[in-house]
């Protein structure tokens, strides 16, 4: 890889598990990188496998996420309950297919897009009434998909397999990202990271996250920032942050003293 990244720092957002790669991947290019993780992901107990139908009778399964995928398919080992191949399994993105995959379950279809308005859209969702649909989520997640499936006379399980927690976080730690101005971009990859922000930086830094460029992976996420202030929001697919970054690499900052520099390397 070029270093085409070179002097810009972008804030990661991302879960800590979700992070490295990319931190990696910028790293590799040249830039620079400040991990604060603004969710933390968490299994729910057990309870909800007491909803499920017989395997072998379930027509459609979907996933929203790869937290979705990772949260069910450990409990269902541990449970010893085999998923059956007849299954049509969707994902809603890339990584949601391939953590399917690492399980050895293979994907029927993923929308162009990876968000609820366009998964609806899938051709198979056409005719599902009557059919038994499980669907993969987060503890009070959206419910575009559970609305538009209910509205297709589908039987609909709905399974909250994980949940997203406010993490703990350094006070000091936060204080320094904005006081010194350590980065050029913050990623944001959903809406509740994008309200946690905020809530963690607390009410001296939002001049300072309104100033900075925000990148975010949907319009829905861009019009929250918008919202909260944010003059210069960027979208990407989730996919394709890397490219993104490198065709706004431009955003960097006016070099710094060396002291202030030094802060770069957390």
């Amino acid at each position: 890889m070029d270093n085409f990244l070179q002097g810009l720092c972008l804030l990661n957002t991302r879960p800590k598990h979700q992070a490295q790669k990319l931190s990696l991947d910028i790293k590799k290019s040249g830039g620079q990188v400040v991990e604060c993780p603004l969710l933390e992901i968490q299994a729910r107990d057990s309870s909800w496998t007491n909803l499920l139908p017989s395997l072998a009778l379930v027509h459609m399964a979907i996933f929203i996420s790869a937290n979705a995928v990772d949260c069910c398919f450990k409990q269902l080992k541990q449970q010893n309950i085999s998923w059956p191949s007849q299954i049509h399994v969707i994902a809603i993105g890339q990584a949601t297919a391939k953590a399917l995959e690492a399980y050895h379950i293979t994907v029927r279809e993923i929308p162009t897009k990876s968000d609820s308005e366009d998964l609806v859209k899938l051709p198979s969702l056409n005719e599902i009434a009557n059919k038994n649909v499980l669907l993969f989520k987060g503890l009070d997640g959206r419910t575009v998909i559970e609305s538009y499936l209910r509205s297709k006379q589908a039987h609909l399980i709905c399974l909250e397999v994980y949940q997203r927690v406010l993490p703990e976080v350094n006070q000091q730690f936060i204080q320094s990202i904005w006081l010194n101005d350590l980065v050029d971009i913050i990623l944001i990859t959903s809406k509740q990271s994008l309200e946690n922000l905020f809530k963690l930086f607390g009410k001296d830094a939002h001049s300072w996250l309104q100033s900075k460029p925000c990148l975010v992976i949907s319009e829905r996420i861009a019009k929250s920032a918008s919202l909260l202030g944010i003059r210069h929001i960027i979208i990407s697919s989730p996919n394709d942050i890397l490219n993104t970054l490198r065709i706004n690499s431009c955003l960097k900052k006016i070099p710094k003293s060396p002291s202030k520099k030094s802060h770069r390397h957390l």
